[in-house]
């Protein structure tokens, strides 16, 4: 902290880690290497706490299954060569488009580009 590295903010989040000082070393040289921020820090103290126990797991909704969803999601994943998802909720849907690369996502942007024209 005095040399300015870490916030005072990491520092708190630091003294509240059970497992000892050589632990709060290490997790100080992850938050310099990693440019972890304060919050990030926080949850890793929080992780480390709790010696490995698994977090209680929140209910996740379910997706609203709905006719033609499967269809449009295999349209586009045929016209773009790659996996597509199609999922909606109560108000709002997405489309995940998947990669493999960087160039695989430019060639994915030139096709939606060019479905424009």
């Amino acid at each position: 902290v005095a040399a300015g590295v870490l916030s005072a903010g990491h520092a708190r989040a630091l003294l509240s880690l059970e497992a000892g000082p050589e632990a709060q070393e290490e997790l100080a040289a992850r938050i310099v290497a990693e440019g972890l921020s304060v919050r990030a820090t926080e949850e890793a103290v929080t992780i480390a706490n709790r010696n490995g126990q698994a977090p209680p797991a929140a209910p996740r909704r379910k997706p609203i299954q709905m006719p033609g969803l499967q269809d449009v999601a295999e349209q586009l994943s045929t016209a773009f060569d790659t996996r597509v998802t199609v999922s909606l909720g109560k108000r709002k849907g997405k489309i995940v488009v998947e990669f493999g690369s960087v160039d695989d996502l430019q060639r994915i942007v030139e096709l939606m580009n060019a479905s424009e024209q």
